[in-house]
Protein backbone atom coordinates (compact mmCIF):
# COMPACT_ATOMS: atom_id res chain seq x y z
CA UNK A 1 0.00 0.00 0.00
CA UNK A 2 0.97 3.45 -0.69
CA UNK A 3 1.65 5.42 2.59
CA UNK A 4 -0.63 8.66 2.85
CA UNK A 5 0.78 12.21 4.04
CA UNK A 6 -0.84 14.25 6.81
CA UNK A 7 -2.21 16.26 3.73
CA UNK A 8 -3.69 13.01 1.75
CA UNK A 9 -6.75 11.38 2.14
CA UNK A 10 -5.84 7.34 2.34
CA UNK A 11 -7.51 5.17 -1.12
CA UNK A 12 -10.38 2.84 -0.46
CA UNK A 13 -8.03 -0.13 -0.56
CA UNK A 14 -6.88 1.16 2.75
CA UNK A 15 -10.19 1.16 4.96
CA UNK A 16 -12.67 -1.74 6.10
CA UNK A 17 -15.89 -2.30 7.13
CA UNK A 18 -15.42 -3.41 10.50
CA UNK A 19 -19.06 -3.83 12.23
CA UNK A 20 -22.50 -2.99 12.50
CA UNK A 21 -24.32 -1.69 16.13
CA UNK A 22 -27.71 -3.35 16.96
CA UNK A 23 -29.82 -2.00 20.00
CA UNK A 24 -31.34 -5.13 21.58
CA UNK A 25 -33.45 -5.64 24.77
CA UNK A 26 -33.00 -9.40 24.84
CA UNK A 27 -29.30 -10.50 25.89
CA UNK A 28 -29.51 -13.97 26.51
CA UNK A 29 -31.76 -14.33 23.69
CA UNK A 30 -30.00 -12.27 21.36
CA UNK A 31 -26.72 -14.63 22.93
CA UNK A 32 -28.60 -17.51 22.10
CA UNK A 33 -29.33 -16.17 18.37
CA UNK A 34 -26.15 -15.22 17.34
CA UNK A 35 -24.07 -18.13 19.23
CA UNK A 36 -26.74 -21.40 18.67
CA UNK A 37 -28.24 -20.72 15.50
CA UNK A 38 -25.89 -18.01 13.42
CA UNK A 39 -22.93 -19.70 14.85
CA UNK A 40 -20.56 -16.94 16.17
CA UNK A 41 -18.94 -16.54 19.14
CA UNK A 42 -18.91 -13.97 21.82
CA UNK A 43 -15.42 -11.68 20.96
CA UNK A 44 -15.74 -9.47 23.83
CA UNK A 45 -18.05 -8.05 26.40
CA UNK A 46 -18.12 -4.53 28.58
CA UNK A 47 -19.96 -3.39 30.80
CA UNK A 48 -20.70 0.47 31.38
CA UNK A 49 -21.21 2.84 34.51
CA UNK A 50 -22.76 5.59 32.17
CA UNK A 51 -23.05 6.36 28.60
CA UNK A 52 -20.93 6.91 25.80
CA UNK A 53 -19.46 10.12 25.19
CA UNK A 54 -19.79 8.87 21.57
CA UNK A 55 -23.04 8.02 21.40
CA UNK A 56 -22.43 4.31 20.83
CA UNK A 57 -25.31 2.86 22.89
CA UNK A 58 -27.67 5.95 22.32
CA UNK A 59 -28.39 9.32 23.56
CA UNK A 60 -28.40 8.01 26.98
CA UNK A 61 -25.88 8.91 30.20
CA UNK A 62 -27.53 5.05 32.34
CA UNK A 63 -25.39 2.09 32.05
CA UNK A 64 -25.15 -0.05 29.57
CA UNK A 65 -23.59 -3.29 28.41
CA UNK A 66 -21.58 -3.91 24.68
CA UNK A 67 -21.23 -7.59 23.68
CA UNK A 68 -19.06 -8.15 20.52
CA UNK A 69 -20.07 -11.42 18.24
CA UNK A 70 -18.75 -12.16 14.87
CA UNK A 71 -17.13 -15.73 13.15
CA UNK A 72 -13.66 -14.95 14.13
CA UNK A 73 -11.53 -11.77 15.37
CA UNK A 74 -12.29 -8.78 14.28
CA UNK A 75 -8.66 -7.82 12.22
CA UNK A 76 -10.70 -10.12 9.74
CA UNK A 77 -14.02 -10.81 10.23
CA UNK A 78 -16.94 -8.80 10.34
CA UNK A 79 -18.25 -8.23 13.68
CA UNK A 80 -22.07 -7.38 15.16
CA UNK A 81 -21.77 -4.59 18.21
CA UNK A 82 -24.94 -5.62 20.68
CA UNK A 83 -25.73 -2.80 22.96
CA UNK A 84 -28.21 -3.12 25.58
CA UNK A 85 -29.02 -0.25 27.84
CA UNK A 86 -30.25 -1.42 30.92
CA UNK A 87 -32.51 2.11 31.37
CA UNK A 88 -34.58 1.60 28.04
CA UNK A 89 -37.60 -1.16 27.94
CA UNK A 90 -37.90 -0.96 24.17
CA UNK A 91 -37.29 0.94 21.46
CA UNK A 92 -39.11 2.02 18.17
CA UNK A 93 -37.68 0.12 14.66
CA UNK A 94 -37.99 2.24 11.57
CA UNK A 95 -37.39 1.06 8.26
CA UNK A 96 -33.68 2.26 8.01
CA UNK A 97 -32.50 -1.32 8.34
CA UNK A 98 -33.37 -3.80 5.81
CA UNK A 99 -31.14 -7.41 6.45
CA UNK A 100 -28.04 -9.15 6.87
CA UNK A 101 -26.69 -11.85 4.31
CA UNK A 102 -24.88 -14.58 5.66
CA UNK A 103 -23.56 -17.65 3.66
CA UNK A 104 -23.48 -20.85 6.30
CA UNK A 105 -25.03 -23.63 5.77
CA UNK A 106 -24.26 -24.60 9.44
CA UNK A 107 -26.48 -21.92 10.48
CA UNK A 108 -29.49 -22.68 7.79
CA UNK A 109 -29.98 -26.02 9.58
CA UNK A 110 -29.43 -24.22 12.63
CA UNK A 111 -32.51 -22.71 12.05
CA UNK A 112 -34.48 -25.21 10.69
CA UNK A 113 -33.67 -26.79 13.62
CA UNK A 114 -34.02 -25.17 16.41
CA UNK A 115 -35.69 -21.73 15.88
CA UNK A 116 -39.21 -20.98 16.79
CA UNK A 117 -41.54 -20.91 13.65
CA UNK A 118 -42.76 -17.51 14.71
CA UNK A 119 -38.84 -16.04 13.91
CA UNK A 120 -39.11 -17.43 10.60
CA UNK A 121 -40.25 -15.44 7.65
CA UNK A 122 -39.27 -17.34 4.67
CA UNK A 123 -37.81 -20.90 3.54
CA UNK A 124 -36.72 -22.29 0.42
CA UNK A 125 -34.39 -24.80 -0.53
CA UNK A 126 -31.72 -22.30 -1.20
CA UNK A 127 -32.16 -19.10 1.96
CA UNK A 128 -33.60 -19.15 4.84
CA UNK A 129 -35.40 -15.82 5.98
CA UNK A 130 -35.24 -15.48 9.83
CA UNK A 131 -35.68 -12.61 12.69
CA UNK A 132 -33.47 -12.27 15.62
CA UNK A 133 -34.99 -11.44 18.99
CA UNK A 134 -35.19 -7.98 18.47
CA UNK A 135 -36.79 -8.23 15.18
CA UNK A 136 -33.41 -7.67 12.59
CA UNK A 137 -33.65 -9.93 9.71
CA UNK A 138 -31.19 -12.06 8.99
CA UNK A 139 -30.87 -13.96 5.44
CA UNK A 140 -28.94 -17.11 5.34
CA UNK A 141 -27.83 -18.95 2.29
CA UNK A 142 -27.56 -23.10 2.23
CA UNK A 143 -23.77 -22.30 0.96
CA UNK A 144 -20.66 -21.93 2.72
CA UNK A 145 -17.86 -19.73 2.31
CA UNK A 146 -14.35 -20.90 1.57
CA UNK A 147 -12.45 -22.16 4.86
CA UNK A 148 -11.06 -18.56 6.49
CA UNK A 149 -13.82 -16.58 4.57
CA UNK A 150 -16.28 -14.48 6.32
CA UNK A 151 -19.88 -16.12 5.85
CA UNK A 152 -21.30 -12.77 6.82
CA UNK A 153 -21.25 -11.32 2.96
CA UNK A 154 -23.75 -7.98 2.98
CA UNK A 155 -25.29 -5.75 5.29
CA UNK A 156 -28.62 -3.92 3.70
CA UNK A 157 -29.91 -0.53 4.50
CA UNK A 158 -32.63 1.43 2.81
CA UNK A 159 -32.00 5.01 1.51
CA UNK A 160 -34.85 7.56 0.37
CA UNK A 161 -32.79 8.33 -2.67
CA UNK A 162 -30.44 5.86 -4.45
CA UNK A 163 -29.14 8.25 -6.20
CA UNK A 164 -27.73 10.49 -3.65
CA UNK A 165 -26.52 8.00 -1.24
CA UNK A 166 -23.93 6.44 -4.37
CA UNK A 167 -23.03 9.78 -4.30
CA UNK A 168 -22.47 10.48 -0.58
CA UNK A 169 -20.81 6.90 -0.37
CA UNK A 170 -18.95 7.03 -3.83
CA UNK A 171 -17.50 10.45 -3.58
CA UNK A 172 -16.74 11.70 -0.30
CA UNK A 173 -16.40 8.20 1.40
CA UNK A 174 -14.91 6.41 -1.40
CA UNK A 175 -16.70 3.25 -1.67
CA UNK A 176 -16.20 0.98 -4.79
CA UNK A 177 -19.08 0.09 -6.81
CA UNK A 178 -20.04 -3.73 -7.23
CA UNK A 179 -21.35 -3.60 -10.66
CA UNK A 180 -21.96 -7.67 -11.35
CA UNK A 181 -24.64 -7.15 -8.23
CA UNK A 182 -26.02 -3.61 -8.64
CA UNK A 183 -28.63 -2.24 -10.68
CA UNK A 184 -31.23 0.82 -10.03
CA UNK A 185 -33.23 -0.46 -7.70
CA UNK A 186 -29.59 -1.46 -4.76
CA UNK A 187 -26.42 -0.79 -5.24
CA UNK A 188 -23.29 -2.95 -3.33
CA UNK A 189 -20.37 -0.89 -2.11
CA UNK A 190 -17.30 -1.94 -0.59
CA UNK A 191 -13.91 -1.05 0.63
CA UNK A 192 -10.19 -2.68 -0.02
CA UNK A 193 -10.28 -5.67 -2.83
CA UNK A 194 -12.01 -8.49 -4.16
CA UNK A 195 -9.58 -11.04 -5.02
CA UNK A 196 -10.35 -14.55 -6.13
CA UNK A 197 -7.63 -16.56 -5.25
CA UNK A 198 -7.03 -17.09 -1.69
CA UNK A 199 -5.36 -14.14 -0.40
CA UNK A 200 -4.61 -12.34 2.76
CA UNK A 201 -4.31 -8.57 2.09
CA UNK A 202 -3.86 -6.33 5.06
CA UNK A 203 -3.46 -2.47 5.61
CA UNK A 204 -0.73 -1.74 7.43
CA UNK A 205 -1.83 -2.30 10.77
CA UNK A 206 -2.86 -5.34 9.84
CA UNK A 207 -6.35 -5.67 9.10
CA UNK A 208 -7.56 -7.58 6.01
CA UNK A 209 -8.80 -5.60 3.33
CA UNK A 210 -9.82 -8.48 0.93
CA UNK A 211 -13.12 -9.84 0.39
CA UNK A 212 -14.74 -7.55 2.70
CA UNK A 213 -18.65 -7.62 3.88
CA UNK A 214 -20.31 -5.18 1.66
CA UNK A 215 -22.71 -2.61 2.19
CA UNK A 216 -26.23 -2.74 0.03
CA UNK A 217 -28.43 0.43 -0.70
CA UNK A 218 -32.08 -0.26 -1.61
CA UNK A 219 -34.18 2.81 -2.55
CA UNK A 220 -37.04 2.99 -1.17
CA UNK A 221 -38.21 6.25 -2.59
CA UNK A 222 -40.01 7.14 0.85
CA UNK A 223 -38.86 8.91 3.73
CA UNK A 224 -36.49 6.55 5.92
CA UNK A 225 -37.91 6.41 9.53
CA UNK A 226 -35.14 5.79 11.84
CA UNK A 227 -37.10 5.39 14.74
CA UNK A 228 -35.36 4.64 18.50
CA UNK A 229 -33.28 1.61 17.28
CA UNK A 230 -31.27 2.91 14.67
CA UNK A 231 -27.94 1.38 14.07
CA UNK A 232 -24.08 2.35 13.56
CA UNK A 233 -21.65 1.00 11.14
CA UNK A 234 -18.22 1.44 11.68
CA UNK A 235 -15.14 1.63 9.58
CA UNK A 236 -11.56 1.70 10.30
CA UNK A 237 -9.36 4.15 7.90
CA UNK A 238 -5.79 5.57 8.88
CA UNK A 239 -5.90 7.54 11.83
CA UNK A 240 -5.00 11.23 9.72
CA UNK A 241 -8.39 10.21 7.56
CA UNK A 242 -10.24 11.40 10.97
CA UNK A 243 -9.64 15.11 10.20
CA UNK A 244 -9.69 15.16 6.71
CA UNK A 245 -13.18 13.64 6.62
CA UNK A 246 -14.48 16.02 8.86
CA UNK A 247 -13.74 18.61 7.10
CA UNK A 248 -14.86 17.61 3.93
CA UNK A 249 -18.49 17.24 5.24
CA UNK A 250 -18.70 20.27 6.65
CA UNK A 251 -17.42 21.96 3.26
CA UNK A 252 -20.09 19.43 1.40
CA UNK A 253 -22.66 20.58 4.29
CA UNK A 254 -23.04 16.94 5.92
CA UNK A 255 -24.10 16.35 8.87
CA UNK A 256 -21.29 15.80 11.06
CA UNK A 257 -23.05 13.76 14.44
CA UNK A 258 -19.93 14.11 16.87
CA UNK A 259 -16.87 16.26 16.16
CA UNK A 260 -13.50 14.20 15.90
CA UNK A 261 -12.74 12.65 19.56
CA UNK A 262 -10.20 10.42 21.31
CA UNK A 263 -11.87 7.40 23.34
CA UNK A 264 -10.03 6.63 26.38
CA UNK A 265 -9.30 7.44 29.85
CA UNK A 266 -6.76 9.82 31.20
CA UNK A 267 -3.87 7.24 31.06
CA UNK A 268 -4.44 5.77 28.27
CA UNK A 269 -1.50 5.94 25.77
CA UNK A 270 -3.85 3.85 22.89
CA UNK A 271 -7.08 6.16 22.78
CA UNK A 272 -9.19 5.46 19.96
CA UNK A 273 -9.77 8.48 17.46
CA UNK A 274 -13.25 8.50 15.78
CA UNK A 275 -15.95 10.59 14.19
CA UNK A 276 -19.51 10.44 13.59
CA UNK A 277 -21.20 11.32 10.37
CA UNK A 278 -24.89 11.21 9.11
CA UNK A 279 -25.32 10.07 5.68
CA UNK A 280 -28.33 11.92 3.63
CA UNK A 281 -30.68 9.80 5.34
CA UNK A 282 -29.23 9.86 8.98
CA UNK A 283 -27.78 6.59 8.41
CA UNK A 284 -24.96 6.92 11.16
CA UNK A 285 -21.28 6.35 10.34
CA UNK A 286 -17.98 5.89 12.06
CA UNK A 287 -14.74 5.96 11.53
CA UNK A 288 -12.33 4.83 13.48
CA UNK A 289 -8.46 5.13 13.63
CA UNK A 290 -7.12 1.65 12.71
CA UNK A 291 -3.81 1.75 14.24
CA UNK A 292 -5.36 2.41 17.99
CA UNK A 293 -8.38 0.23 17.36
CA UNK A 294 -6.55 -2.83 15.76
CA UNK A 295 -5.46 -3.14 19.68
CA UNK A 296 -8.92 -2.27 20.94
CA UNK A 297 -10.30 -5.21 19.51
CA UNK A 298 -8.57 -7.67 20.58
CA UNK A 299 -10.51 -10.72 20.89
CA UNK A 300 -10.94 -11.42 25.00
CA UNK A 301 -10.86 -14.88 25.69
CA UNK A 302 -13.06 -14.15 28.49
CA UNK A 303 -15.65 -12.86 27.11
CA UNK A 304 -18.29 -15.26 27.45
CA UNK A 305 -17.54 -15.51 31.17
CA UNK A 306 -18.14 -11.85 31.51
CA UNK A 307 -21.53 -11.64 29.06
CA UNK A 308 -22.60 -14.13 31.69
CA UNK A 309 -21.48 -12.36 34.57
CA UNK A 310 -22.77 -9.33 33.10
CA UNK A 311 -26.20 -10.87 33.25
CA UNK A 312 -26.73 -10.50 37.20
CA UNK A 313 -26.85 -6.85 36.47
CA UNK A 314 -29.74 -5.81 36.61
CA UNK A 315 -30.56 -2.03 37.87
CA UNK A 316 -34.10 -1.23 38.71
CA UNK A 317 -35.28 2.36 37.14
CA UNK A 318 -39.00 2.85 37.84
CA UNK A 319 -38.76 5.16 35.21
CA UNK A 320 -37.63 3.21 32.03
CA UNK A 321 -37.53 4.76 28.65
CA UNK A 322 -39.87 2.86 26.76
CA UNK A 323 -38.84 3.25 23.06
CA UNK A 324 -36.48 4.99 23.64
CA UNK A 325 -35.15 9.14 22.80
CA UNK A 326 -38.45 10.16 21.71
CA UNK A 327 -39.07 12.54 24.38
CA UNK A 328 -42.98 12.40 24.13
CA UNK A 329 -43.22 9.12 24.93
CA UNK A 330 -39.97 7.63 26.17
CA UNK A 331 -40.95 7.45 30.24
CA UNK A 332 -43.71 6.41 32.27
CA UNK A 333 -46.25 9.41 33.15
CA UNK A 334 -45.25 10.02 36.78
CA UNK A 335 -49.40 10.35 38.72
Amino acid sequence: MSSATSMQESSSDERRFLHYTMKITKRLETRNFFCNILGMKILRHEEMDSGCSAQCNGDYQSPWSKTVAAYGDEHSFFAFELNFNYDVEGYKYGNDFSSVTIHNRQAVANARQHLDNQFIEKDNQQSITIRSPDGHHFILIDEDVRPGDDPVRCLSLNVSNLTKSIDYYTRLLKMKINEKESNDKHVKLYYGLTTNQESQVQTKTGFLIDKQCQLELIGLNQAIERGTGYGRKAFSCPRHDIDILQKMMEKEGFTVLIPAMELGGLLDFNKEKIVILQDPDGHEICFVGEENYYKGCETDCDAEKKFLKGLENKPDDPDKYLIGEDESTKRHEKS
